[in-house]
């Protein structure tokens, strides 16, 4: 009944309801130990439930000695025999008593009683053994059943971990596919890009296939009117520019000639600063280190600056894309245009042609002055280099003027603890001095007393009191000169103290110097380090923004091209299908004269990166 209780109880731990499998293998992982401890429980009672049957079947040998219930022992399992090894020495003694017990019975009656309560004594065991032996295999069944059990909810629960960090990992997974493709957006965006400009170049391709198809064309005299006017307008702006430039061109002499007066003074200065590096020596290094520290992380602040205009010239770049679709489709609507309109433009060929002579000259100087405009901006920008420079030479003339100062004071004040170690050394060798003669008036002093001593003695042999009397007057008077030559010997050594101390100072603060340097030259290292590699990041990216600038401005400038190169196509072919039915040949002669440094309307823009 004990056993049947047991196993209820662990049924109720294991059979317990959950709201999950995963809080299900949690429960029976906290209910481990008690499981573990019934089950300890249920070996101990097993293990005594053998040790009972053994004792029991060894008493019924012993009695029998051979009867047919004697063979019941080999039925018993080969676990029982070994859990109950250590009970036969027991069973052996208490057989051993009862043996010598029956020896001492001699009447007939009383064994053939004896034997026939034995036979009954016999069966009765024999049955508690055998039941003993079922619920021993029953109990050892289930044992190995809910072994397994516990073993496979181990299991189990191992599987849900497992299943839990393959949940994190694909998580993790998710959130580095998230990662790469945000840093995707960039590459496709560029991809975008270079699509919109091959879809460009294809619709200029088909605009040309179109033009070719249409070879009649009609004439544009009223569009070719307001060209006229317009290039009459441009040329009179390119005159004012050129009076500009002629202008731009004074200035740039004056500019250049203030570069040379502004190179002669960093010459000098720079003179200066060679002399005064000589006298500052090693004392600037630090400093220098600093400065050109700050100066870098200046730079690199600039181009950080620069960066964010070259995005700004990326947008506009992208705005200047769009300006070009909204062109194209406005040259579509012009060509649908001139299907229906029909004209004469072969009397206008020549003017524009000389138009156009007229342009590649104005185009020709305008590049020439463009070349000088961008010279003369570089001459600025050499000019506000060279200020800066200037000023950063006189920050310094004025630093290395005060350390040159400081240096002196330096110099005063070491030249003058020499001049005081000298005499302190002095003093030190008058001390030395003193000392040989404190150490002769010493062994005089002995001496006297030991002079003394033998005149003390004669005297009390003599009793001249009167000798003894002078002898102490003598004494007292040694003994006030000794009292003085030792308050003159208390403020030497007061001085050697000193001394002493001041040196201790001076290594201190020589070590001091030294750990300064030591940490200032590694927090240098460090920053050139991290300078270092600030400038290799900077400079990958500025290569990858420059690629990616180049291509689009590349790409404009064709798409410019390739728009001028067309609207020059449809004037000529304009040109050809050109008939003035009211004489605008007089009209394009007269004009002709006040146009003379005309150019044409489709002048292509250079964009500067």
């Amino acid at each position: 009944m004990h056993l049947n209780e047991k196993t209820k109880a662990m049924l109720k731990l294991i059979e317990e309801d959950a709201d999950s499998f995963a809080q299900r293998a949690e429960m029976y992982y906290k209910k481990r130990p008690q499981l573990v401890s019934m089950v300890e429980d249920f070996y101990r009672t097993h293990r005594s439930l053998a040790e009972r049957y053994d004792q029991i079947a060894g008493i019924r040998q012993q009695k029998t000695g051979g009867s047919p219930f004697s063979p019941l022992k080999h039925h018993q399992p080969e676990k029982l025999m070994s859990f109950a090894n250590d009970s036969y020495d027991s069973c052996s003694e208490s057989c051993d008593v009862e043996e010598s017990g029956e020896s001492e019975i001699d009447d007939p009656e009383q064994e053939e009683e004896s034997k026939f309560d034995n036979c009954a004594e016999l069966e009765e065991v024999q049955f508690v053994a055998e039941n003993d032996v079922m619920e021993i295999e029953r109990l050892g069944e289930e044992n190995k059943d809910h072994k397994d059990q516990n073993k496979q909810k181990y299991n189990i629960y191992e599987v849900v971990m497992l299943r839990e960090e393959i949940e994190q990992l694909r998580k993790e997974n998710r959130v580095q596919k998230d990662e790469l493709n945000r840093k995707s957006i960039t590459f496709v965006e560029l991809m975008m890009l270079r699509e919109e400009i091959e879809q460009l170049r294809k619709e200029n391709t088909a605009q040309k296939d179109e033009l070719n198809q249409k070879d009649i064309i009609c004439g544009e005299a009223v569009i070719l009117r307001e060209e006229i006017e317009q290039l009459g307008k441009e040329n009179r702006v390119l005159k004012d520019e050129l009076s500009q430039k002629s202008i731009i061109c004074d200035e740039v002499m004056m500019l250049r000639e203030e570069i040379e007066q502004f190179r002669k003074e960093n010459r000098a200065q720079k003179h200066e600063l060679n002399q005064k590096d000589i006298i500052c020596g090693e004392a600037m290094m630090s400093r220098e280190e600093k400065e050109q520290l700050s100066k870098e992380n200046t730079v690199l602040k600039d181009e950080l600056n620069q960066k964010s205009i070259i995005c700004g010239e990326v947008m506009m770049l992208r705005e200047e894309i769009e300006q070009f679709r909204e062109e194209n489709r406005a040259q579509k609507h012009e060509l649908n245009q001139k299907d229906i309109i029909c004209g004469e433009t072969m009397m206008s060929r020549e003017e524009i042609e000389q138009l156009s002579k007229e342009n590649t000259v104005l185009k020709d100087e305008l590049n020439q002055k463009n070349i000088i405009c961008g010279e003369v901006m570089m001459l600025r920008e050499e000019i506000e280099q060279l200020r800066k420079e200037n000023r950063e030479q006189k920050d310094e003339l004025n630093q290395k003027d005060n350390i040159c100062g400081e240096i002196m004071m330096l110099r005063e004040e070491i030249e003058q603890l020499g001049k005081e170690n000298e005499a302190l050394k002095d003093e030190l060798n008058k001390k030395y001095i003193i000392c040989g003669e404190i150490m002769m008036l010493r062994e005089e002093i002995e001496q006297l007393r030991k002079y003394n001593r033998g005149q003390k003695n004669e005297l009390d042999q003599k009793g001249n009191k009167c000798e003894v009397t002078m002898l102490r007057e003598d004494i007292e008077v040694y003994t006030r000169e000794n009292r003085v030559k030792n308050d003159e010997q208390n403020p030497e050594d007061s001085v050697c103290g000193e001394v002493v101390m001041l040196r201790e100072e001076i290594e201190r603060l020589g070590k001091d110097e030294r750990a300064q340097k030591g940490t200032l030259s590694g927090e240098v290292m460090k920053l050139r380090q991290e300078n270092s590699a600030q400038k290799d990041h900077l400079k990958q990216k500025d290569q990858e923004k420059i690629e990616v600038i180049r291509h689009l401005s590349l790409a404009i400038d064709m798409l410019k091209q390739e728009n001028v190169k067309m609207r020059s196509f449809i004037a000529k072919e304009s040109a050809n299908k050109w008939k003035s039915p009211f004489g605008f040949k007089n009209f394009m002669g007269s004009l002709s004269e006040q146009l003379f440094n005309g150019i044409t309307k489709n002048q292509p823009t250079v964009v500067a990166l």
